[in-house]
């Protein structure tokens, strides 16, 4: 696997790894104390993807995934480590509260992913910084996440509004879906979707300046069915629609596509 497949390999299987709604939590709480420090998840799965954002090219990569929470203070998922300031402040805001802030691993792109990238240059491994704020009102979950490109690699700023709702189907199947859009400054549609003078030169691509904007939306659906206490099997379908200028890229318009599907299958084990 190559790192930026990584990279959306990752991303994808932070959100299995969380039961992200009350319904869920609810369901952890019949099988778990309410007074346990710690809870981990280790699993594996494979997802289908496309090989870069906005390609129309697939492929199927298998990674690991983890996840980690100490007293749901501090919460490790995938790429994404979060501090729950609430959570700490022993308020009863925390019920239905977090806030806080994050950092999460962004793997870049590399040139080799596919041959429309072979001569546009890489874009580096680095992290983004920022805050969390996460509301539950019963069943549904509100969540909005802004991060900063922390390691001077694009400076580039993103800001994702998501809304989701669980319903447990039987004692043993959670369905969870969700949807979601993602707006991004000019530094980083930039980055990942414009061509410089010297990159249409040396690519034979268009000449493309991207400007800020909405960059995308989507809906998900996952459905987790738990095997025993400890042992559970998550699958998820999920399209995105490439929207502004990322959808008016060359990489996009002409040699990819504004449609962005996955779907993938995990196992995973909770202690």
């Amino acid at each position: 696997m190559n790192r930026s497949n990584g990279s959306a390999a990752a991303i994808l299987a932070a959100s299995l790894l969380s039961f992200a709604t009350t319904a869920a939590s609810q369901s952890r709480e019949e099988q778990q104390d309410k007074d346990e420090i710690w809870s981990v998840s280790l699993g594996a799965g494979a997802i289908y993807h496309p090989d870069y954002e906005g390609s129309d090219d697939y492929e199927v990569d298998g990674l690991p995934m983890l996840g980690i929470s100490y007293r749901d203070f501090i919460v490790l998922r995938g790429p994404s480590l979060k501090i729950d300031v609430i959570e700490l402040s022993d308020s009863t805001l925390a019920d239905n509260l977090s806030f806080g802030p994050m950092v999460k691993v962004d793997m870049g792109r590399e040139a080799d992913d596919n041959p429309i990238l072979r001569n546009l240059g890489d874009i580096d491994r680095g992290a983004l910084a920022g805050v969390f704020v996460n509301y539950e009102i019963g069943a549904v979950e509100l969540e909005l996440e802004v991060a900063q490109d922390a390691t001077s690699r694009h400076e580039g700023l993103i800001a994702e509004i998501k809304a989701g709702y669980g319903l447990m189907l039987t004692k043993r199947l959670l369905a969870q879906l969700q949807v979601s859009t993602t707006w991004s400054n000019e530094d980083y549609t930039q980055a990942y979707f414009g061509i410089t003078p010297a990159q249409a030169q040396a690519s034979g691509l268009r000449e493309f300046t991207a400007e800020s904007g909405i960059k995308d939306a989507g809906a998900s659906m996952m459905l987790h069915y738990m095997l025993s206490e400890h042992w559970r099997v998550t699958g998820r379908l999920a399209y995105r629609r490439l929207l502004g200028d990322a959808a008016d890229s060359p990489l996009v318009e002409d040699e990819g596509s504004q449609n962005q599907a996955s779907a993938a299958v995990f196992v995973s084990y909770e202690f």
